[in-house]
């Protein structure tokens, strides 16, 4: 979720205006009452040879089916009345090349995705349906939920069992909150609404800011160490800059086998006045954080709200937002560049579906989750060890770019669609134990 009480210009730009369809072809401009035939010809004289004018207003036809569609539908506003023959004889050849049409229905959870490449392809839409089944019996499995609750206790006033259903559902270990909003005095009172008996929990407060961010961590087992902000990661490591510890967005916990990161990344604000602090000082101090932490022998699992929709294909209007915090070209270059490349991370999900459409954040207006136009801002990432061999970089049999030995395997990510409650979707991470060599 986009903070910095930015809210509402987020989600004005999270759906920024797709373009509305066109008028169709053919449709000529109607000449005004009164008008006579000097301005006919004025109108024919402005008419390209061809037949193709200018695209008309964006408001005059209701939203299309996608941005590709309306890309294609040109229009003929502007044209002569007796240029329509030619068009006509023109579309009737190359009908299929100039216009398109709402595809035909494709088999079940593919979608045709109108991306802003040469050609469209067929993609997957994500489902429950594709989530993996339970792992063989006989393994371990590490089940870890993460989920940005947009205000923990406003959450479990509504329902009071969001977290600890869920917990019981999907019998994880861990669970992983973001932007929970809350303060050091609210600790006691919603340990104890969060139905989680027995648990350890460890908390982020924002400091700078009363009612804002925060990142929570809560596990079965007690954690082996707990770091609260971009501590110490290992030797080497740089003391953390105290421009990063005020507002709670960090919480690492020590795990057997590997450190588990539950990050709230800074968002780039209304009118990206926090750009150049985000890409320019909080994504390097994060990736030397996690290099930190790698060095020291273990394995690293982050998760929690990004800020960032990496790809085109995580953003359901790439086309418009390319100047909205969480798509601008610097922070997704930053993105891949040191989250990825340089702390030797692996995007999970998209490893594990590389083709495949889902988002986790809707805006709360426009009906947007109900018509599924969103945004991909929450990650499981994971040292590129814990992939399997086949999916770590470089293909089957290549060793590991960055991270050490794991004694963790990813096995499947999800994102639980049937979840309300917040402006984002929780979603989870199984990992299983490898087998001793």
């Amino acid at each position: 979720m986009k903070d910095d009480g930015t809210s509402a210009a987020k989600e004005e730009q999270a759906v920024a205006a797709e373009p509305a369809a066109a008028a169709p072809r053919g449709r000529g401009r109607k000449t005004p009452a009164g008008a006579g035939a000097e301005g006919a010809a004025a109108t024919a004289k402005k008419s390209p040879a061809k037949g193709r004018g200018k695209k008309a207003a964006a408001a005059k036809e209701p939203e299309p089916e996608s941005e590709e569609a309306a890309a294609s539908e040109g229009t003929a506003e502007g044209a002569s009345e007796e240029a329509a023959p030619k068009r006509a004889a023109k579309r009737a050849k190359t009908g299929a090349k100039t216009k398109c049409h709402t595809p035909p229905p494709h088999p079940k959870n593919i979608v045709c995705c109108h991306l802003p490449s040469p050609l469209a392809f067929a993609v997957v839409q994500y489902t429950a349906a594709l989530r993996k089944p339970a792992p063989p019996a006989g393994s371990t499995p590490l089940n870890i939920l993460s989920w940005n609750v947009a205000g923990l206790r406003a959450l479990l006033k509504k329902t009071p069992d969001a977290v600890s259903s869920l917990v019981s559902r999907e019998a994880a270990e861990v669970v992983c909150l973001q932007e929970h909003k809350l303060q050091a005095n609210h600790q006691k009172e919603v340990e104890e609404l969060l139905g989680l008996q027995g648990w350890h929990h460890a908390w982020a407060f924002s400091t700078a800011k009363l009612g804002y961010s925060g990142v929570s961590v809560h596990t079965r087992s007690p954690p082996l160490s707990v770091v609260v902000g971009l501590g110490h990661g290992g030797p080497g490591a740089a003391d953390p800059d105290p421009e990063h510890e005020g507002e709670g967005r960090v919480v690492t916990v020590e795990l057997e086998g590997l450190f588990l990161v539950n990050v709230y990344v800074p968002n780039s604000g209304e009118g990206l006045k926090r750009l150049d602090y985000r890409v320019g000082r909080w994504d390097g101090a994060f990736a030397a954080f996690l290099q930190g932490l790698q060095a020291r022998g273990k394995p690293v699992v982050v998760t929690g709200d990004l800020n960032c929709a990496h790809k085109e294909i995580d953003i359901h209007a790439p086309k418009t937002n390319l100047k909205s915090a969480g798509f601008t070209p610097e922070e997704r270059e930053s993105f891949g560049r040191l989250l990825l490349a340089e702390a030797g991370l692996a995007d999970t999900f998209r490893r594990l579906y590389p083709d495949t459409v889902a988002y986790t954040y809707f805006t709360r207006r426009f009906n947007c989750r109900e018509k599924n136009k969103g945004w991909r801002l929450d990650y499981f990432l994971t040292s590129e060890s814990m992939m399997p061999p086949e999916l770590q970089q470089g293909g089957e049999g290549a060793a590991a770019a960055a991270g050490p030995a794991s004694a963790w395997a990813v096995y499947d990510t999800w994102i639980m669609q049937d979840v309300y409650g917040s402006d984002h979707l929780p979603l989870g991470l199984t990992c299983v134990r490898k087998a001793a060599a």
